[in-house]
């Protein structure tokens, strides 16, 4: 299957401002022809599509869910948990963290801490095993996917920015730390045995 290298959620707007600096210049705005051949410049990378192998390939292996750093590991009840956090020059795309058979979406509006931020926070279900919780920063994200099963390393969808935080069995193997800087369907988080 061929993969296009922008996100289709950027295509206007690369499409505007591949346009709009020869524009400016035909208006004899130059400054203003420069700021936007660096937005263009910018918002290729930023919607930038790339293709991923995942390290692993083991049924059990699971892999980073979106480019970023690793901010927290940790064990709660029976699960263990990973946040990822999105850096402004990470690749946006959501990608499948496991294989599954089944896939569901939630998404829920709500406040976030005392600074009373509104948040939607979106969760998706990856049948018994695992959860992933996104919580935008600042735009919803977009979903390519209903309630079919995915395939590890499988795009789900684009992430504006933010983190997400990967719900997995408690016994799971962690291969990472925090610090860790992962790329989206290839990095090797782990192992879930259960």
């Amino acid at each position: 299957m061929k993969t296009l290298i922008l996100a289709r959620e950027g295509f206007a707007v690369v499409f505007v401002l591949a346009i709009a600096p020869i524009a400016a210049i035909a208006l004899d705005l130059e400054p203003l022809a420069t700021i936007l051949a660096l937005a263009f410049m910018y918002n290729l990378w930023f919607f930038r599509n790339p293709e991923r192998i995942p390290d692993e390939r083991d049924a059990f292996a699971f892999t980073a869910p979106i480019d970023g750093k690793i901010t927290d590991v940790e064990g709660e009840g029976g699960f263990a948990k990973i946040t990822i956090e999105t850096g402004i020059f990470d690749a946006r795309l959501i990608r499948s963290p496991i294989q599954t058979k089944e896939l569901a979406l939630s998404i829920t509006h709500g406040i976030e801490g005392a600074d009373g931020y509104l948040t939607q926070t979106e969760t998706l279900f990856f049948g018994a095993t695992a959860t992933l919780t996104m919580a935008p920063a600042f735009k919803s994200s977009r979903f390519y996917r209903g309630k079919n099963g995915s395939y590890l390393g499988e795009r789900l969808g684009f992430f504006y920015g933010g983190k997400a935080i990967i719900t997995l069995p408690k016994d799971s193997d962690i291969k990472v730390a925090i610090g860790g800087k992962v790329k989206a369907g290839e990095t090797a988080l782990g192992f879930a045995r259960s």
